[in-house]
Formats: structure tokens, C-alpha cells, sequence
């Protein structure tokens, strides 16, 4: 295991201007040191997107002209030493647009607006320097490995966020792929350890890198993870976990040596509890809850 966590978070709407604002010395004091803004969309020509918000549209910015200085705000004071904006999620068709742009341009994303619109990306958000791949669908991996090798070209590094275990060939193979060509291209991976990912353990992870890739350390490379506690209300249940769950989940992974730290999804859900269990109480019973306590979780269980 690492010596030092890398305890991260993804946030969603709150990362965007003005809420983003409001919150801002909250996140940085909280204790996390990665933030993962997501989730990020591309549109079928290319364009970038943020949740429902158009980012860069046919090479221009055309967000919030306040919301880049505010990323970079985040790394200005408090823990967080390094922001990531992650692309994809689950009910997407992100990674189907991406292949489709890919094979219509011969197999390549030389000259294509989301080449561009990537190059537009770095300049407007120069402290995001990392795109984390949150590919829950549409797993084809020629196209897959091509726009990761677009982006370290353009100068990000990467991470992987993988859920499904059915598809660890497709991580696994991916992964050999770049590290032929880039080494060291991928920092790390962001294993989801709950909901669709529920059951997955670090350990066996590695164990897959290092099968395809024969000599990878591993050491620290898996951040596991947990989400935290929220209401569903489409089905009007809750889900997720209170810090001290957290810990428990988490506390499994203890002393795995690929495991350098964890993740919380999400930064929204921590700041909705308070309000949202006065309408719904939660039978949980998290009482008083805040991101310090979630990191504290975290430190708690590795």
C-alpha cells in the first residue's frame, strides 16, 4: 500500500459555477487531495460537454467564462494537489460517439473536431491534467486505447474507472496496449467497489494487470472506493453509505499493496444529505455528516 492515501472525490453539478463558488473553501479544507470533476459527455460531433452544460462546442468555449478560473482555484489552497474530469457514466453514449468518430475517420482522430475540441480542453482548464475513462458501455477497444493515445499526445495522463468484471480483459488489455506505447501513460485506476461494482476487490484487479502486463508494479495503483450516502428518487429508497459504513467497506482492502487510496462518489450527495433527509428521513441514521467525515472514513479504514 502507499504511504501517503490519495483520497479523492467526484463531484457533479456542484463543480460548476456558481455552486462550485460557494463550496469552494469547504472542498479544499476537507482533506481530499484529488478532485474528479464529472461527469464530462461527447456529443456525436465531437463536442465536449459537462453533465447538461455545452463546454466546447465546434472549437469555442461556450461555458460559463467564470467557471475555468474556478477549477483552477481548487489546487489554490487546502489539500487537493491534483484535478481530473472524468468522461462517461452509466446510460451514455459517450464511448459509442467516440468509436463512431473514430471509424468514420479511418481509424484515426487525426484532424477531427474532438481532437480539437481536446486541444481547446487543456488550454482552457490548464490545471485538469488528467482524463479519467469511465467507459461503462460500448467496450471496443481499438477505438478506446486510440482516444487515450489522442489524449496523452495532446498531454494528459490518464485512469481507468472500471465497474464490471466481465469486462477486466478489455481494462487489462487496454492497459498492455498503451503501456507498450506510452509507459506510465495511466496513473492509476479508480475501481468501483460499490453499486454495479459491488464485490469487486483490488487484489484481483492487479493480479489481471500484472497477467497482461508481466512485471507491472502495482503497488498503490488501485484506489478503491465507496458512494456515499443519497436518496434515490426515482425508486424512492436510500442507498449508499454513512461514513462509518465506509470504513468497514474499505477497512477489507486494508494492507493490500494496490491499494494507495480511495474514492467517494459523490461530493453532491455528502452537501444534499442534511436537506434531503429532513424530507426523507433516512432509517441509516448517518446523523450529522460532512466531506471532513468521509475523508476521515477514509483514513480510518486504510
Amino acid at each position: 500500500m502507499a504511504t501517503q492515501l490519495n483520497i479523492a472525490a467526484y463531484g457533479e453539478g456542484i463543480m460548476y459555477t456558481p455552486t462550485l463558488q460557494q463550496y469552494m473553501p469547504a472542498i479544499q479544507q476537507a482533506g481530499w487531495n484529488t478532485i474528479i470533476l464529472g461527469l464530462f459527455h461527447i456529443s456525436t460531433a465531437g463536442d465536449i460537454g459537462f453533465n447538461n452544460t455545452k463546454v466546447i462546442q465546434n472549437g469555442i468555449y461556450v461555458a460559463d467564462p467564470a467557471w475555468p478560473a474556478q477549477v483552477a482555484q481548487l489546487q489554490q489552497s487546502g489539500s487537493i494537489t491534483q484535478t481530473l474530469a472524468s468522461i462517461g457514466g452509466g446510460g451514455v453514449g459517450d464511448y459509442t460517439n467516440i468509436m463512431n468518430i473514430y471509424q468514420q475517420n479511418n481509424n484515426s482522430f487525426a484532424g477531427t473536431q474532438l481532437y480539437k475540441n481536446f486541444q481547446l480542453f487543456q488550454q482552457t482548464f490548464p490545471t485538469i491534467t488528467i482524463i479519467d475513462m469511465d467507459c461503462e458501455n460500448t467496450y471496443d477497444q481499438p477505438s478506446f486505447t486510440a482516444f487515450c493515445e489522442m489524449l496523452v499526445d495532446i498531454g494528459f495522463g490518464i485512469t481507468f474507472c472500471p465497474y464490471d468484471d466481465s469486462e477486466q480483459n478489455f481494462w487489462t488489455g487496454s492497459m498492455a496496449s498503451l503501456e507498450q506505447i506510452y509507459p506510465g501513460a495511466v496513473k492509476w485506476w479508480n475501481l468501483q467497489c460499490y453499486d454495479g461494482g459491488n464485490g469487486n476487490d483490488p487484489g484481483a484487479w492487479a493480479n489481471a494487470i500484472q497477467q497482461a502486463i508481466p512485471g507491472f508494479n502495482t503497488n498503490g495503483f488501485i484506489l478503491a472506493s465507496d458512494w456515499s450516502r443519497c436518496w434515490n428518487s426515482q425508486y424512492k429508497f436510500w442507498e449508499g453509505d454513512c461514513p462509518a459504513a465506509v470504513t468497514s467497506l474499505l477497512s477489507k482492502f486494508k494492507g493490500e499493496p494496490s491499494v494507495g487510496g480511495a474514492f467517494i462518489w459523490t461530493i453532491d450527495q455528502i452537501i444534499d444529505y442534511a436537506a434531503v433527509s429532513q424530507q426523507h428521513p433516512d432509517p441509516a441514521s448517518c446523523g450529522s455528516i460532512d466531506m471532513v467525515d468521509y475523508v476521515a472514513a477514509i483514513n480510518k479504514a486504510l
